[in-house]
């Protein structure tokens, strides 16, 4: 089964149980396969462990409120004459029901409301990823095309580092990681998410790394794996810093910048 958005959006109903047999075999056979979607599974059911613990019991006084709210309307509205017995009988009745379905109704109420924000908030979020990932590939790709990928080539980091100061509004990390296996090559500036941003490049025996560095907007750490027409791209936040990078190398050996950093 080939992996594509709108199967990934059927991960949301087999959680909740909504996918006909036949349609929810195949997609757990896909999943079975697909480290993507599988991890997608992994953060929707983290999600919806994390809203149900939001649950709360309705506050007492907004019970008060609506009885109230419901004399007021009772006290307005057109009655047929009755006994007082029958009348008591009735608001009684009516009470006893109130009671054992408003608070029941009112947690189902905000859970749909928590659901339905938070789906929108993972929609929203993940598009903003795929055009993020998007543009630094891009970025990745015209480094590519250059006869050099590097403004200020060195192997020494204090070299390269203090070669961006005065040409960014922050100073980027720049670390030494030749004993782990990824030779610094240099840096350049470069061009992502609309702004002017750090992009180091290291070398793993003869694949080409752009690490892309600009402060993070939130201190929200978070690890993500894209794979776009053939690239492996990493996102994480550290250090109050977003770091991506791309290259063609394989997604294990990319996948350990986010450790060593």
């Amino acid at each position: 089964m080939r992996c594509n958005e709108g199967l990934r959006l059927r991960i949301g109903p087999l959680l909740d149980g909504e996918l006909a047999a036949h349609e929810r075999d195949e997609l757990v056979a896909h999943i079975a396969e697909c480290a993507d979607c599988a991890r997608y599974q992994s953060e929707l059911a983290k999600l919806g462990r994390e809203l149900r613990h939001l649950r709360e019991a309705a506050p007492a006084h907004l019970a008060h409120r609506l009885k109230a709210s419901l004399a007021v309307e009772a006290a307005e509205a057109p009655l047929p004459r009755a006994k007082p017995a029958l009348m008591a009988m009735v608001g009684n009745r009516l009470g006893q029901y109130w009671r054992s379905w408003y608070r029941p109704a009112l947690a189902m109420l905000m859970v749909a409301v928590l659901s339905a924000a938070a789906a929108l908030w993972w929609a929203e979020r993940a598009q903003d990823q795929q055009a993020l990932a998007h543009d630094v590939l891009a970025a990745h790709m015209r480094s590519l095309l250059q006869d050099n990928a590097v403004q200020v080539a060195s192997l020494d980091t204090h070299t390269v580092k203090p070669w961006f100061a005065g040409r960014l509004d922050y100073t980027p990390l720049v670390k030494d990681l030749s004993g782990d296996g990824f030779k610094l090559a240099g840096g350049r500036l470069d061009y992502v998410d609309g702004r002017r941003v750090a992009a180091l490049v290291y070398m793993r025996r003869l694949h080409k790394i752009s690490l892309f560095i600009w402060p993070a907007k939130s201190d929200a750490a978070m690890t993500s794996h894209l794979r776009i027409d053939g690239y492996n791209i990493v996102s994480w936040t550290a250090a109050n810093m977003t770091f991506w990078a791309v290259s063609d190398l394989d997604e294990r050996e990319l996948g350990k910048l986010p450790e060593l950093l």
